[in-house]
């Protein structure tokens, strides 16, 4: 019988390649990071003894969570069809180091209100930039054929990884329960696999992750999302069960 082979698509098969583990690596050091990051924030917003949550600030810890995704995420693709995804992603693994560290330094000083939750939004918002980022470049270190399942093996092993790191911190607080400086520790914490991730993924050159000519070419821009987005709005609001089902 004769036909084309069909190229392996294990993990072992995606292992063997350098690049593939040094995005995967940067992946799961950022994700692992992100757990850290979001036990601390849940710690001081919902169970820290010292400061009783209340609704509003419930509400505000999702909308921290959620709201990246609806605001940053339709325009992060056009910026990552321009700049250099090794760049973002070295750039803002520090960025979101230093801001976890001010978020550090509101929870131990006891603040609430705006500023935490304006703080803490800026770090999930480059999150979701950095986890695009990590998508957009894994074509640059897989086959066509694998690339399914090396999406599926990164994006599994990053949740993993972010879930470890929320576990490790949820382990930690248990231990010592220190209240209010527990978690500004680990808000500190956080900073340092993002810079291990910021470290990992130096190792690429500069252009190694993309984009290429044939994306910069195909791009739209970020205008055009924005219509789109107003576009979607007036819709939803000109259309009541439409309207009502966003609600």
């Amino acid at each position: 019988m004769t036909g084309v082979q069909q190229a392996p698509t294990t993990v072992r098969h995606l292992l063997v390649r350098g690049d593939f583990r040094r995005l995967l690596a940067t992946r799961l050091a950022s994700q692992f990071g992100d757990g850290v990051f979001q036990a601390a924030l849940a710690g001081t917003v919902l169970f820290n003894p010292q400061q009783a949550a209340d609704p509003m600030g419930v509400a505000a810890g999702f909308a921290i969570l959620l709201l990246p995704y609806s605001l940053v995420g339709p325009f992060a693709g056009v910026w990552l069809d321009r700049w250099s995804r090794r760049q973002v992603l070295l750039l803002a693994n520090v960025v979101r180091a230093v801001l976890v560290t001010v978020v550090a330094g509101l929870i131990l000083g006891g603040v609430q209100g705006p500023v935490f939750y304006i703080a803490g939004l800026l770090v999930f918002s480059v999150n979701r930039f950095i986890l695009s980022a990590l998508s957009a470049g894994l074509p640059h270190v897989t086959d066509e054929p694998s690339l399914v399942s090396a999406n599926a093996l990164s994006t599994t092993a990053g949740a993993v990884a972010a879930v470890v790191g929320g576990g490790v911190s949820i382990g930690v607080t248990g231990v010592f329960d220190t209240g209010t400086a527990g978690y500004a520790a680990l808000a500190f914490g956080s900073a340092l696999p993002y810079l291990v991730a910021s470290t990992v993924v130096a190792g690429f050159s500069r252009p190694y992750l993309g984009p290429d000519h044939l994306t910069l070419a195909a791009t739209v821009s970020a205008r055009d999302v924005l219509h789109g987005m107003l576009a979607g709005a007036r819709h939803v609001l000109q259309h009541p069960p439409a309207a009502a089902v966003s609600a």
